[in-house]
């Protein structure tokens, strides 16, 4: 309930662009690129001012190839939009998962012959498409299988207030286990998770929940100003290819589309790319992305390939476990619920998965690292009654403790394990096994 992230002084001149004030899209078409630029500028001070605009799209060799220029007069106390559109930049180096190019865009604002005001944006050229004959997510006109994962941005005596080093491990330990895609869990993560992305090609499904829902004027207008922010601070990111409204607990229908409606409006790549979600219950969005916890409140996992060609894309997929619990044999589906069940049944999911994934868009393994919430109480969690007292989601592939010796803690045990056991973790993180410092 108070300021929980970097916060900046920053001395402006009195014209200036406003803070996220540069958005930028493109249209592109056989790596060709049409791009357009939405500037908002404010005049804070008691007179008129006469100024210019300059916008530099710059390579990542720091090679100007692209510059336009506009002018305009702004009145006292004004604000302004000034829109550049169907700038032909030509051919692009696309932005993908393999090659996440970058460029930058250096807005400029002069007046009086003078440089008063500089914004640097990252932008990255790239198509996406949901809407496809074989329900594969494509990039640039190529399929990608989305081998997701969600993380809650949480650590339990921190709460959200992670430290430059902390986010930056957490997206080497995701990237080094190696996963494509992320998932907010459930709320905007820190902006520098979205620069991360950008600049490593991971694919990003930020999402915006309100687990707790008062039907109140005030309450909506307060969530849809949130939702502004959240999307304005996000829009440029190549990296974005879902907008997530909600989660589980729904929102009402005429709200959610109300909502929907406002991201078409500030994102005009929305209705046809980055579609708005719901997760597990909800209507007035475009999707209503299930999970499948087969194996685990019920269900038969060996299904899980057959559903996730009828679900498309899963948004969640998991298993309780129990530290330090480990149980001989086979997976069973109502055995307890040990590290080995754990490993069997993610084993299984994940082959599945990929057996099918000429026909579907992927899925998001929940969670990465367990989530520390030592309120909560749910039936069935893989516990024994001494956990209750700390951390008790134990769903994560690393343990709470979150930090470089859990890995090598890890590397320790996965090698003691008989092989059939190893696979799933050695799938997703060959460093550990090679006992590969991450950070």
């Amino acid at each position: 309930m108070g300021i929980f992230r970097p916060v900046q002084l920053i001395i402006t001149n009195d014209l200036r662009i406003e803070p996220f004030g540069v958005h930028a899209w493109a249209e592109i078409e056989n790596n060709t690129a049409l791009l357009n630029i939405n500037t908002t500028v404010k005049n804070y001070s008691a007179q008129q001012k006469s100024f210019t605009v300059v916008h530099n799209l710059v390579d990542k060799n720091g090679v100007t190839i692209r510059s336009v220029t506009e002018r305009k007069d702004l009145q006292s106390t004004a604000k302004t939009e000034l829109l550049t559109k169907n700038i032909n930049v030509g051919k692009v180096n696309l932005w993908s998962v393999e090659e996440p190019y970058l460029y930058k865009i250096v807005s400029i604002i002069k007046a009086g012959g003078k440089e008063i005001d500089r914004l640097e944006t990252d932008f990255g050229f790239r198509t996406i498409n949901w809407k496809t004959a074989t329900n594969q997510f494509y990039l640039n006109g190529k399929p990608v299988f989305i081998n997701g994962v969600a993380e809650y941005e949480h650590l339990i005596g921190q709460s959200h207030a992670f430290s430059k080093e902390q986010v930056v491990a957490r997206v080497k330990w995701l990237e080094a286990a190696g996963f494509n895609a992320f998932r907010d869990g459930h709320q905007p993560h820190n902006l520098l998770y979205g620069q991360l992305f950008n600049q490593k090609g991971i694919l990003w499904w930020t999402q915006l929940s309100a687990h707790v829902w008062y039907d109140t004027p005030e309450f909506k207008a307060n969530f849809k100003q949130l939702l502004k922010e959240w999307v304005v601070e996000r829009r440029n990111d190549p990296s974005v290819v879902l907008w997530g409204l909600q989660n589980e607990s729904k929102i009402p229908e005429a709200f959610a589309k109300e909502c929907t409606e406002l991201i078409r409006e500030l994102d005009p790549t929305s209705a046809a790319q980055r579609l708005v979600t719901t997760c597990n219950g909800g209507e007035g969005t475009d999707w209503d992305v299930p999970q499948n916890w087969t194996g685990t409140y019920g269900g038969n996992p060996d299904t899980y390939g057959e559903d996730l060609k009828k679900q498309i894309l899963v948004g969640e997929y998991g298993a309780w476990r129990t530290l330090d619990l480990h149980t001989e044999g086979g997976y069973k589906q109502n055995g307890p619920v040990s590290e080995d069940r754990f490993t069997q049944l993610m084993e299984k999911k994940v082959r599945l998965a990929e057996s099918v994934k000429d026909s579907v868009a992927g899925h998001f393994f929940w969670l990465l690292t367990s989530h520390d919430n030592p309120g909560r109480v749910q039936g069935g969690e893989g516990l024994r009654e001494l956990d209750r007292i700390g951390p008790v989601n134990y769903k994560g592939m690393l343990t709470p403790g979150k930090s470089p010796l859990t890995f090598f803690t890890c590397s320790v045990v996965i090698m003691c394990l008989p092989k059939k056991n190893r696979w799933f973790i050695s799938r997703h993180i060959p460093g550990l096994i090679a006992g590969r410092s991450l950070v």
